[in-house]
């Protein structure tokens, strides 16, 4: 059997999350397609209808050349008379301009070059061009070929001020679909935020009922083990007391005495963590608190400790727990040290928050799963309880704050890390 397991509620925030995203992710790539697919079809539905137009008037121009004559230059210029026609020309194969829609321009000649590429492009061509008043126009190329098979060219320039716009229009869709990707990923975020909060919040009281009844079972079972004990104490210590010096009996007894000592610690330890809480939270100079967990909990090795405590930096604690956390964690800092090492405990003001720091130069911890470490009963050490950091972190939170354990960076040893409300914050 796994121990170590956790429950599926633990695991539920982070499928909800992950299937979130990936909808919502699915859902927008399918609306950014569909929205690039419709601009891609207007943009080729304007193209083409210039492209149809074009080649109509191209067919209508080919047919007055063929039919009337290339003199016969009023239908050509009734033909080119729309208003989308920008300007148009009719060439011969010499370059000579027979028809433009600037009269100004028939006779002149085209270069040679021009001409040349023009009849070896082919039957069609087309591209946008900028016209010399800086009014965007698409250019359309046409070789029209006479009976006799010379060839005559055609130039169409038309403007594209309905086609651009029809394009523009279009375009305003993506402004549409991101206002709508970004509802979307709101709501989606809101929502997630929400059934995380709501899943979190039963967690956490499933938790805490279950923890009050393990505190009620433990308190009662405590109080009988402590009355017992007592009576057994008091015993082993009379008889101690009659005991005879440097005999078996009084070293055994001695053995004896100790070990009710050690059950004591442990009825008192656990007394005080099945016990419910009552904080009484208020800002506490954090400077005088820390000197005075350092002589409670290690008196004669200040020489070994390094504070970084700013002078008048404050934390919304209740001052006995607080208290009673900073010397436990100072005291397992020590004791994972040995006789020798460093300590540092620093602080510093983030913000509404104050970050607390007990680090020590020891193995560190090589426990996978930190969490673990919070677990009542669960200890590293040979005479350790297990609730010393599961009381920590008990009234920690309970104090609005939290509390974690870690390896620390670029240095043998372990960090326990507290964050605590700022006792300066309004």
């Amino acid at each position: 059997m796994n121990l170590r397991m956790k429950p599926i509620n633990f695991y539920i925030p982070g499928i909800l999350r992950f299937s979130l995203f990936l909808l919502l992710l699915i859902f927008s790539m399918a609306i950014i397609f569909t929205t690039n697919k419709n601009v891609q079809i207007v943009r080729t539905l304007a193209i083409q209808g210039l492209t149809d137009t074009a080649v109509g008037l191209s067919s209508a121009a080919d047919n007055v050349l063929r039919l009337m004559g290339e003199n016969n230059t009023s239908d050509i210029r009734t033909i080119f008379s729309d208003r989308i026609v920008a300007y148009a020309l009719v060439a011969q194969e010499d370059g000579n301009i027979l028809f433009h829609s600037n009269p100004a321009l028939i006779n002149t000649k085209l270069q040679a070059q021009e001409v040349e590429k023009w009849i070896s492009a082919g039957t069609f061509t087309s591209r946008r061009i900028i016209l010399g008043t800086g009014v965007p126009a698409y250019e359309f190329n046409f070789v029209m070929y006479r009976p006799d098979k010379s060839p005559d060219m055609l130039r169409l320039v038309l403007q594209t001020t309905a086609a651009d716009k029809m394009i523009r229009q279009a375009e305003r869709m993506w402004w549409i679909t991101g206002l709508l990707l970004g509802l979307i990923w709101t709501a989606g975020i809101i929502f997630e935020r929400f059934f995380t909060h709501r899943i979190k919040t039963q967690a956490a009281r499933e938790n805490q009922k279950r923890l009050t009844l393990i505190g009620q079972m433990t308190a009662t079972l405590a109080h009988e083990i402590r009355n017992a004990l007592g009576s057994v104490k008091g015993y082993a210590q009379w008889l101690e007391e009659k005991a005879a010096e440097g005999g078996a009996e009084k070293e055994a007894l001695a053995m004896v005495v100790a070990g009710t000592l050690r059950i004591e610690s442990l009825v008192h330890e656990l007394l005080l963590f099945s016990k419910e809480e009552a904080y009484n939270n208020g800002p506490i100079e954090l400077a005088p608190l820390i000197t005075e967990a350092i002589a409670a909990s290690a008196p004669g090795r200040s020489a070994d400790m390094e504070l970084n405590i700013p002078i008048g930096i404050s934390v919304k604690a209740d001052r006995e727990k607080l208290f009673r956390v900073m010397s436990n964690g100072i005291r397992n800092a020590m004791d994972a040290m040995g006789e020798a090492g460093n300590l540092r405990i620093s602080a510093h003001e983030g913000g509404r928050w104050v970050n607390i720091y007990i680090e020590d130069t020891g193995e560190g911890i090589c426990e996978k799963d930190p969490d673990r470490l919070f677990t009542p009963f669960y200890t590293t050490k040979t005479n350790g309880t297990g609730l010393g950091l599961a009381y920590a972190k008990k009234v920690v939170e309970g104090m609005g704050g939290s509390i974690k354990l870690s390896n620390r960076i670029g240095g043998a040893g372990a960090v326990l890390s507290i964050q605590l409300p700022n006792g300066r914050a309004k």
